[in-house]
């Protein structure tokens, strides 16, 4: 870029059978540059957004209802102590692909309890309470609800 704008990049001697070339410069753009929006600024507290601790306060308000009507259907998955997590990401990957789809703050929502599902899961392998049934060798513990997974 910068040879081609100083000219001087391999000066070629003059010959009287040659004719003399112009000094090349860059091309110029044909078409303007559009005007880039200002970016909105949204609202902080204590460097937190507000959008995003109003999603995350509305999901954990939403969750343990949500929880709930999943329970008979979770309980029977064999995932040992994370089938509530699951079934919850499940949920609300469907939800916000089907359900949701423009919905701003809902989404917002269910995006930040994805979040905090697979927070729970990581927390959940950090401390060892697994205990599922492919990674003990089919010997999980016992659950207490009486299923048979």
């Amino acid at each position: 870029m910068k040879r081609l704008r100083s000219g001087t990049a391999s000066p070629k001697p003059k010959s009287s059978t040659t004719k003399y070339r112009p000094k090349r410069t860059m091309a110029k753009r044909r078409y303007t540059k559009s005007k880039r929006r200002a970016a909105k600024k949204s609202a902080s507290f204590f460097g937190i957004s507000l959008g995003k601790a109003t999603a995350a306060m509305l999901y954990g308000a939403m969750r343990a209802k949500t929880s709930n009507l999943l329970a008979p259907y979770t309980s029977k998955l064999p995932l040992g102590n994370i089938g509530d997590e699951v079934g919850m990401i499940a949920a609300s990957v469907a939800a916000k692909k089907y359900v949701f789809k423009k919905a701003g703050v809902l989404r917002d929502a269910l995006n930040a309890g994805q979040t905090i599902e697979l927070a729970r899961i990581g927390d959940a392998a950090a401390s060892g309470d697994l205990n599922l049934p492919f990674l003990t060798g089919g010997a999980a513990a016992p659950s207490t609800n009486g299923n048979i997974f």
